[in-house]
């Protein structure tokens, strides 16, 4: 078998791995804010909105999270609906408001930080930061092919 068909098949193991990895931190995700009130999805839009402690449009923050507009800006419409996340005018655009995290917000995403954090050591427990931040380069680097190839073949 010619050593290229022998990568795309190691390849798509490691995406089907990937594909179980993702749903397996999905579950988590939904174990550590299912008894706040808060879904994963919901937690990591609060999470974007509320770094640096300074009010961004919902279009920046689908850009840092890579995902649609559309779809970020349902998840905060429902968190302000919750009294997580507040609208602002945006002195720089009428039409684009600001959303800033509100003090439950931030009250919240303290305790989901807490729980990560105490998550992520239990399962890093047997872990080595080596063998992580090796993972963690590789991932990225994955991922970052997969978007050159998905850019190269959209025109």
């Amino acid at each position: 078998m010619p050593d290229y068909l022998v990568r795309g098949s190691v390849f798509e193991h490691l995406m089907q791995e990937c594909f179980k990895l993702n749903r397996s931190l999905i579950e988590v995700t939904e174990r550590l804010t299912g008894d706040l009130g808060v879904t994963g999805t919901q937690w990591g839009v609060l999470g974007i909105l509320g770094q640096d402690n300074a009010p961004r449009t919902i279009a920046e923050a689908a850009r840092r999270m890579g995902l649609a507009r559309q779809s970020v800006q349902r998840v905060a419409d429902t968190l302000v609906d919750q009294g997580l996340l507040e609208y602002l005018p945006n002195p720089t655009d009428r039409r684009t408001k600001l959303a800033e995290v509100t003090s439950a917000g931030r009250t919240l995403l303290t305790e989901l930080d807490t729980r990560q954090l105490e998550w992520a050591r239990h399962a890093a427990e047997n872990l080595s930061e080596t063998n992580i931040e090796e993972a963690m380069r590789f991932v990225k680097q994955v991922r970052e092919r997969i978007s050159i190839d998905r850019d190269d073949t959209s025109g």
